[in-house]
This record gives structure tokens, sequence and C-alpha cells, in this order.
């Protein structure tokens, strides 16, 4: 390197830094001439995401899937289970795990059009954010009705919810008036459907969208329900929490998309026996009960290749695959499945087409 670089590359250098120190001194002493230029461009972001929303709930050809969170209730990064699904102008959301509400809300999709919840069961990782999102969807300018979906449990949780954000409600009302709040969309419609155990039933019909539930295996957790989304030939299905189940084959047959949980028993059971050495035995008796009513890898394979799914999608996780070493032990059972795996991310969007 010859002098007259090396001096070109310290120049450089003196000015990046002298850059960032002017910068640093005039953002500390004099942070209010920043602000117009602050809301200027927090604003633009605001809009550009209200415009990506609006051409998204445009699209009258794809089913988009969102994989919003991706855990189960064990310790970790990720934010528990959440779907949203967008078809044909209508915002859907499948299960509503704690944290969802802010991640959905950060990953720009339109809350203030969600028109339909659709809960898989009543465990606390898949509606623990559920008042939050009834309440958050209005806050942000929810003008139309919002419909709740679940098996038994659906209207006396809901009944609750009014009651949990009532309080909340008159405070908004009393505060900004009621031509601003309009406290009439500031809860849910429950439809509550009884009569799906060992079978099936189309509970939501309309605009050329299908979305049928139907019975899963999450013993001892009944009722535990798995859902299918159908529009124009297209078909996603999500299994909600449950051990292998013939339903879930059944209803996956040749969808587009499998969303199935998935939980790696050959890890749990050493870690089960790990637990137990060090004599913590509630831990080892939750880790040694959780095995028998999710879908070990090979399993989750096993229904995707003889559905003939096109994409298999993974999510709930017990354990995350966030390491290398536990993601290929997951890679490993999944061998019989020769089609496309994904290992979702919180945040993920997938799009059919």
């Amino acid at each position: 390197m010859t002098s007259s670089m090396k001096k070109g590359i310290r120049l450089i250098l003196l000015m990046t830094a002298l850059f960032f120190a002017i910068g640093w001194l005039a953002t500390t002493l004099l942070p209010g001439n920043f602000v117009p230029f602050m809301l200027n461009q927090q604003l633009k972001r605001q809009l550009a995401v209200a415009e990506k929303s609006s051409e998204i709930l445009k699209d009258k050809e794809s089913i988009r899937v969102y994989t919003v969170g991706t855990a189960s209730p064990m310790p970790g990064e990720r934010i528990q289970t959440g779907n949203a699904v967008i078809v044909n102008g209508h915002f859907f959301m499948f299960d509503v795990g704690d944290g969802i509400v802010q991640k959905a809300e950060n990953m720009g999709l339109p809350l203030n059009r969600l028109d339909g919840i659709f809960i898989t069961h009543w465990h606390s990782d898949h509606m623990m954010d559920l008042p939050s999102l009834i309440s958050r969807s209005w806050l942000l300018g929810r003008t139309n009705d919002l419909h709740l979906y679940g098996p038994d449990g659906t209207d006396t949780i809901n009944q609750a919810i009014d009651q949990f954000l009532h309080i909340e409600n008159r405070h908004r009302v009393d505060h900004h008036g009621r031509e601003t709040m309009d406290v009439s969309k500031a809860r849910a419609i429950a439809h509550e459907f009884k009569n799906v155990q060992g079978g099936k039933e189309i509970i939501y019909q309309q605009d050329g969208i299908k979305i049928t539930a139907f019975d899963v295996d999450h013993a001892p957790i009944e009722p535990a329900v798995g859902y299918a989304i159908e529009y124009k030939g297209k078909k996603v299905v999500i299994s909600g929490d449950t051990k292998k189940n013939e339903l879930v084959l059944e209803m996956a047959q040749n969808a587009d998309l499998l969303l199935h949980e998935v939980i790696l028993n050959s890890l749990l059971k050493q870690m089960e026996a790990r637990l137990k050495e060090e004599g913590m035995i509630r831990n080892e008796k939750i880790i040694h009960d959780i095995q028998d009513y999710h879908t070990p890898p090979a399993e989750v394979a096993e229904i995707a290749s003889r559905a003939n799914v096109k994409r298999l999608v993974l999510h709930h996780f017990a354990p995350p695959p966030d390491f290398r070493i536990v993601k290929n032990l997951y890679k490993k059972e999944l061998s019989e499945f020769d089609g496309e795996i994904h290992f979702a991310n919180d945040g993920d969007e997938f799009v059919i087409k």
C-alpha cells in the first residue's frame, strides 16, 4: 500500500469520525431541532406500512400465511403460538399466545382490519393475548365487527374478556368521546361450536372462503381442533396441538401448505432423565407428560408424505430449533418426507398463489 493510499484512508476515517461526532453533539445539545425530521420519517414509515397492508388486502388470488409466533410454552426467545391468514380481503388470526399482538403490529399486519379470530384450544400459549388483540385492534381504529370462533368454552371466555375490558373501554370513551371510540366495536362476537368432536364442521363460509374446524387428539385437553382454510382451489391446514391424528391426515390431503406442530421427544427423554438426576421432580413430571399429546418429527413427516402435502411448515416447537444440533436432530427424524420443509421463524410469510 502506497503512502498516498494510507493518507487517503486516514482522511476518510477522520472525516467519518468527525461526521458522527457532529451528529452526536447536535442531537444531544439541540434535540428539538430534529423533531420535525423525526416525525416526518415516522409518518413516512407508517404510511408505507398502511399502503403495503392495503395492497395485500386487495389480493384476490392468494392465501397469505404469517407465522407470527412459533414457540410452545418452553422457555426461549420466540413468541408463543399465533398465525395470521390474509385471504380475499379478510384478515384472520389463528391462536393468540403471549406476545402475538405486539409482534403482529411490529410486522405491519393490519390489526385495524382484523375480522376473525380462531382458537384451537384453551391452553394459555394459544389464547393469553386474546383480550389484548380484541382491545388493540379497536384502539388502532377497527370499525368492523370482530368475530371469535372456537370450541366449547368460547362463550365463557368471551364473556370474561368483556368484563375484563369493561373499565378500560369506559376510560377510552370518557377520554376521547363516543364519536372517536365506538365502544360497540370494542368486543368480539363469539361463535362457539360444539359438535366437531370426532368429526369436522364448516364454521365459516363467505366470499369464496371456507374454513373447516376438525377434531384433533390433544387428550386430556378436550375439545381441541385444527382448521382447514380453502379458497379458489388452494388449501392451508393448521394442525393445532395434537398427537398423530387421522383427521389431520384426511384434511391435509393435497394441501398447498400444512402448518404442523412438532415435538422432539428423543431429546426431551434425555432432558427428563437429567432433571430426575438433579431432583427437579416437578420439571421432570411436566417434561414427561407433554411427550404423549404432541407429534414427533417422524410422525409429522409420515402425515405430510401420505397426504401429498406440497409444503410442510413446522411451528410450535418443543424445543425450538435455534441451535444447530437441535435443528439437525429434527431434520434427521423428518427424512421420510421428501417435499419442501420449512422451520418457521417468528414473522415468516408464506404465499400460496
